[in-house]
């Protein structure tokens, strides 16, 4: 089931986006296909990013709004791996950018209820709480730290311990500032790892509440919850690796832990400052990750007949 099956097809429930957050490698993809298989519809079947090398399962995520997304960052002067560390539309004239992306979302989830996940938001919230005129409700997937940077580095980018950990520190932090009064179920990969049933019901009664017509078939779901889905433990690692994290990363961590659970309005917390060392971290690789998908962006826009974006033109 992607975007053809499931009670969010139909024409009676009311509009409602689910936005799947959390860094990369934070365990969104599994949690965004949990989520579709409870009855939630993702993206239109051929415009879904297949799984790879570095994710085999697949991404459960939309190739087009990728790309768009992409190509934002890119307009804001970052990327995927060094994504800007404050949005701020209204300083911006993104209107005509903020209707294309209108336009291709509902092209790309052309469902009244949708599940979207890119780790590209956790830094884009501002932006697409700006243009999406729908009800928004928040998944928010936390994954160790140091989980998470091991799985970056044992990716095709190899990207280092410490850019990984900064990537983490960025994209969280991010999500617990932008997403104030919203909706928001934070939650932990490792729960629905260990204990999937559970985090299966809590999910289901968020997304309940939330308005989502939900309807699913316990084999498939539980055939798709197994311990394969986790690769990098943190308690595999080396004792002692905490050393690794920042003391800014450390409390970061400690604060979103304490977040678990369901917030039916979402109060942003008081955060500590980003590290020092995680702006010359991110920006080491900028010229490179900032260029890369521009021409398979453009055929994108080709293919919907939008113009490129113009932020600030």
């Amino acid at each position: 089931m992607v975007d053809d099956q499931g009670s969010g097809c139909s024409s009676t429930v009311p509009e409602l986006g689910i936005l799947v957050l959390g860094a990369h490698r934070s365990g969104t993809s599994a949690v965004t296909r949990v989520i579709n298989l409870l009855g939630v519809p993702l993206c239109r079947r051929e415009d879904l990013f297949q799984g790879d090398g570095n994710n085999t399962r697949g991404y459960w995520e939309s190739r087009t709004m990728m790309q768009f997304n992409n190509e934002l960052l890119g307009v804001l002067g970052g990327s995927w791996r060094c994504p800007p560390s404050v949005v701020r539309p209204g300083s911006l004239r993104l209107a005509r950018d903020r209707a294309i992306g209108r336009s291709l979302l509902s092209t790309s989830h052309p469902t009244r209820q949708w599940a979207w996940k890119d780790p590209r938001n956790c830094t884009l919230v501002p932006f697409w709480r700006a243009t999406l005129k729908i009800d928004l409700a928040v998944v928010v997937v936390l994954r160790h730290p140091l989980e998470v940077a091991h799985s970056l580095a044992a990716t095709r980018e190899r990207i280092p311990i410490d850019e990984g950990l900064a990537l983490w520190e960025r994209s969280l932090r991010g999500v617990l500032r932008d997403c104030g009064e919203m909706p928001v179920l934070v939650t932990d990969y490792s729960d629905l790892i260990t204990v999937p049933s559970h985090w299966c019901d809590q999910t289901t009664r968020f997304l309940a509440d939330a308005g989502a017509a939900l309807s699913f078939d316990d084999h498939v779901l539980r055939g798709f919850l197994d311990g394969g889905l986790r690769h990098h433990s943190v308690e595999d690692l080396e004792t002692g690796t905490d050393a690794a994290l920042t003391t800014e990363q450390s409390a970061l961590w400690e604060i979103a832990v304490g977040l678990k659970g369901t917030h039916s309005r979402f109060q942003s917390p008081g955060l500590p400052r980003e590290s020092p060392s995680t702006s010359a971290l991110l920006g080491r690789n900028l010229p490179g990750t900032s260029r890369r998908f521009a021409n398979s962006w453009y055929r994108t826009l080709r293919r919907y007949g939008l113009p490129p974006l113009g932020i600030g033109s």
